[in-house]
């Protein structure tokens, strides 16, 4: 039996009970593994734009005697799988504009009937500005810490309509005023890095519209936490 760290059992946790999954990025496959031994899934397109880690992927797979549930699949993003092979799309362990690139360039990853599962390493905000920009809306999401770092799953939907937002919740989504140790470490960690490039850049004498913006969202989190 499969044991995921504390960040992958935080998107296994958004996944769907009888549904097929694709697990974008899957390395060792430990994920559809542990979804498949658990009754939580049918099966599972595990993709990887790597040959090694599905060379990974695949021993783990034998190992576990799931070959016939879980397909093993050389792809870049969602390029190789095709609309009615997943209910779920995982997409876990790579930055943001990464994960923004691979839901960009998927034609058929806006429609309501699919559940999206993200877990971005880094820039969590441009996740949030994609999913706000183009018709989803998050149903959830949660912190998790493992060792010395948090990480940030999002569980969202297409809704069919863009929603007005500010730029400050795509920085901190609804953590401003949580009291939860993980989201409390997310929060900190993002305000210091937002006061740091404004800083940055208020220093070099350039680039005053990020500079502007960074302002207005340092300005949005007190405004938040004051409430």
């Amino acid at each position: 039996m499969i044991s995921l760290s504390p960040r992958l059992l935080a998107a296994a946790g958004f996944v769907r009970q009888g549904v097929k999954v694709a697990d974008v990025g899957t390395d060792h496959a430990y994920l559809p593994v542990y979804l498949l031994e658990n009754g939580i899934i049918t099966s599972a397109v595990a993709c990887d734009i790597g040959e090694g880690p599905l060379k990974n992927a695949a021993e783990t797979v034998s190992a576990s005697g799931l070959s016939h549930f879980i397909d093993l699949r050389l792809s870049d993003g969602l390029q190789n799988v095709s609309q009615n092979e997943a209910e779920d799309i995982i997409i876990c362990g790579m930055g943001g504009e990464l994960i923004v690139k691979i839901l960009s360039e998927c034609g058929w990853i806006k429609d309501s009937r699919l559940n999206l599962i993200l877990q971005p390493m880094t820039h969590t905000e441009d996740v949030r500005r994609y999913l706000f920009s183009n018709g989803f809306f998050i149903k959830n999401e949660i912190c998790t810490v493992e060792g010395k770092r948090t990480y940030l799953t999002l569980n969202a939907s297409f809704g069919g309509e863009s929603s007005g937002f500010e730029e400050g919740r795509c920085y901190f989504g609804e953590f401003i005023n949580s009291a939860d140790p993980g989201a409390v470490k997310y929060v900190k960690k993002q305000l210091s890095r937002i006061m740091t490039r404004a800083d940055a850049l208020k220093n070099v004498g350039r680039g005053e519209e990020e500079e502007k913006t960074l302002r207005q969202v340092i300005e949005y989190y007190e405004r938040e936490k004051n409430k």
